[in-house]
């Protein structure tokens, strides 16, 4: 069971790392699948006729023009290779190294604040995805996983208000650690579009709420 909870852990990671090149090598394979099958339909040239086409193409063609065509791929394909780099991935990979201590532990912040509107989410959505079968135990469960998440925010946040003498000797990063992970996924969520506070009354607040 373990194995395959992994295996399915690291496809879904998988897909949703890479899932702007996922979509337009899908894309081109439709385009091309499409081409194919109405000149199949409307014109009748199935797979053998694209076959001669292809071998008396490479009868006409010689050596040079050949390698000037394969020149020409390989200089389309590092281009469309360095688009789908800068452009289609998030702009999240790309940490400043020399961010200063405000902007990590403001990061840090909405991090540990989206994650837990997240988390919150989640099991909202569960009991409204299931609300005409709801029973007891299906709000007992969601009022552990809602204290669970609580727990874990006020576990990180506390670092913000009141780091202990060990944390304060270690490197900042290490202290406000922000799993890159899960902070990808959220910005794929949408959560970092949502307007919130992440001054430190806010957090303190939210900590230890009178």
């Amino acid at each position: 069971m373990d194995l395959w909870k992994g295996l399915w852990r690291q496809c879904v990671n998988f897909f949703s790392y890479n899932y702007p090149c996922i979509a337009v090598y899908t894309s081109a394979g439709a385009v091309v699948t499409a081409y194919l099958h109405y000149h199949l339909r409307i014109h009748s040239l199935d797979l053998m006729y694209w076959k001669n086409v292809a071998e008396s193409f490479s009868k006409e063609i010689d050596t040079f023009q050949l390698g000037m065509i394969c020149i020409i791929f390989a200089i389309n394909g590092v281009y469309v290779f360095v688009l789908l780099t800068v452009y289609l991935c998030p702009a999240l990979e790309r940490d400043d190294v020399d961010m200063t201590l405000l902007e990590i532990k403001d990061r840090y912040a909405r991090y540990i604040l989206l994650r837990l509107i997240a988390r919150l989410d989640r099991i909202q959505g569960g009991l409204s995805n299931r609300r005409q079968s709801l029973c007891l135990q299906d709000y007992t469960r969601a009022h552990s996983s809602m204290a669970k998440a609580v727990a874990v925010f006020r576990k990180d946040a506390r670092k913000l208000i009141l780091p202990s003498e060990s944390e304060i000797m270690l490197p900042i990063e290490d202290i406000y650690h922000v799993a890159e992970e899960d902070e990808r996924q959220l910005r794929r969520a949408g959560y970092y579009k949502l307007g919130i506070d992440i001054s430190d009354e806010t957090v303190k607040k939210l900590y230890n709420p009178k």
